[in-house]
């Protein structure tokens, strides 16, 4: 993630703390004079407000560029130091002197040194209760959507460890496995054999990370695809269509698996109708598209599924998956990512 979104409910947060805030300062003011002052009031505290909503987005503006998005440490802290200073003189120079006095009395002010760090510590206090909420809050936010992720894993992981174990599909390999001796020449079945143990050999080894490589991915999916072709003898046809370069690039563990597994699962051959899936690796993503059939296989809810799988994306690469529906065809467009290191 390359940046710090301020949510809804973050400007709600800073909404009910501002307005405190200024009933706060409002009767602050008034038990110190004895009557509530229109200037104080509807000027100097809303003005307050500005310059801490102001230091709030420099803030959120030094840590993506300097934290985040470059590692610079040095920048982080002179420029977050310059920025403070300067916040803080500004509104400094327009509550104290030109509110007051219509001009700024220059003769009036403090020493170069003195007005530094005056002023960077004055935007330091002025910032840091609204600071603390919200990145509270932001920690707050992390942590719950910690345990959604840690949540969403366990049921991947019960998933593939299922699907790895699951008797009827183990009982659907080994009748596959004993009508291609009939028919079928060694090398084939020997290739039937050699593509079912690498699948099982892949989810168990990766069955613990939430990212892979692309490749190893579509290595993957090829030996899936050739088990459905031999097992429904054509019903099913696949095709990987590469249209940009997708070295480096990542995706969800089981994004691909689970997507092909659900276009077996809910597009049943009939009357001739041949499945046709192609993936297309294109710039940013992978668009999956298939021909729908006449029937419904309701073997599993696939709207739970996807819904699944964009949240496990809005959980860990701040993205979502696309689908596109119609009556002929079904569409999903996956997300690679990039790893930072």
């Amino acid at each position: 993630m390359n940046n710090i979104k301020f949510n809804r409910t973050d400007y709600q947060l800073l909404g009910i703390y501002f307005l405190f805030y200024w009933v706060w300062n409002s009767f602050d003011t008034f038990f110190e004079t004895n009557h509530f002052s229109s200037i104080e009031i509807f000027v100097l505290v809303p003005i307050r407000i500005l310059q801490m909503t102001m230091l709030l987005w420099f803030i959120r503006w030094v840590i993506e560029t300097f934290l985040i998005a470059n590692k610079s440490y040095i920048g982080l802290f002179g420029i977050g130091i310059f920025g403070l200073f300067n916040i803080g003189f500004f509104f400094f120079l327009l509550n104290n002197h030109y509110i007051p006095y219509g001009h700024i009395k220059w003769e009036e002010l403090p020493s170069v040194g003195r007005i530094i760090f005056f002023n960077v510590e004055d935007s330091i206090i002025n910032v840091s209760i609204p600071l603390v909420l919200l990145f509270g809050k932001k920690y707050y936010n992390y942590r719950e959507d910690q345990l959604i992720r840690i949540n969403l894993q366990k049921e991947l992981e019960l998933k593939v460890l299922r699907a790895q174990y699951d008797p009827h599909f183990l009982y659907n390999s080994l009748n596959t496995i004993d009508a291609l001796v009939d028919y079928s020449s060694k090398e084939t079945i020997k290739k039937y054999i050699s593509n079912l143990a690498a699948l099982y050999r892949y989810l168990i080894h990766k069955k613990d990370e939430e990212i892979v490589l692309l490749e190893e991915e579509l290595s993957l999916i090829d030996k899936y695809f050739f088990l459905i072709e031999t097992r429904f003898e054509g019903d099913y046809n696949f095709e990987i269509l590469r249209n940009a370069s997708h070295e480096n690039k990542y995706i969800l563990n089981g994004a691909l698996l689970t997507s092909i597994e659900n276009i077996v699962k809910h597009n049943t051959a009939d009357n001739g109708i041949i499945i046709k899936t192609q993936i297309h690796i294109e710039k940013g993503k992978i668009r999956i598209e298939n021909n729908k059939s006449n029937t419904n296989n309701r073997e599993e809810s696939l709207g739970t599924g996807l819904k699944n799988l964009r949240k496990r994306h809005e959980l860990l690469a701040d993205k979502t998956i696309k689908i596109i529906e119609d009556e002929q065809r079904f569409i999903l467009e996956i997300p690679l990512l990039n790893v930072i290191d």
